[in-house]
């Protein structure tokens, strides 16, 4: 109804998850050593993994799982773990930019694309997601 005056939805939380991404890694670079952004990069493809095999891959099945995440993001910030924290914000980022589609495509590569360059896993550096 007030989309003309507020824009879509979706596409307002595309352009939000797209600017989000950079920005992560941007700072996690800049507070964690090689090896720890190497720690982060797996422990975020693994949990793209986990997510994708317990819940699936229909929407409804990524909102399930953000509800899961969202509650592993919340424990690692109580136990100061930043470099979960880290994973974590990135797997809910990725899961919710697969509910929004298309429009939110380049923060998935974006995080597609750290896990490839920094991951240490062959089997998870390049998910097939």
């Amino acid at each position: 109804m007030l989309d003309w005056l507020f824009g879509n939805r979706a596409e307002r939380e595309a352009q939000q998850l797209n600017r989000d991404v950079p920005v992560i890694l941007e700072q996690a670079e800049g507070i964690f050593s090689p090896d720890s952004m190497t720690v982060v990069a797996d422990m975020t493809a693994e949990h793209i993994k986990r997510a994708h095999d317990i819940y699936g891959t229909q929407a409804i099945d990524f909102q399930r799982a953000l509800l899961d995440y969202k509650k592993l993001h919340k424990d690692a910030r109580g136990r100061t773990d930043q470099r979960a924290l880290s994973a974590m914000t990135l797997v809910i980022i990725y899961l919710r930019a697969e509910i929004t589609g298309d429009a939110a495509r380049p923060a998935r590569d974006a995080i597609e694309q750290f896990i490839a360059r920094v991951g240490s896993t062959p089997d998870l550096a390049a998910p097939q997601l």
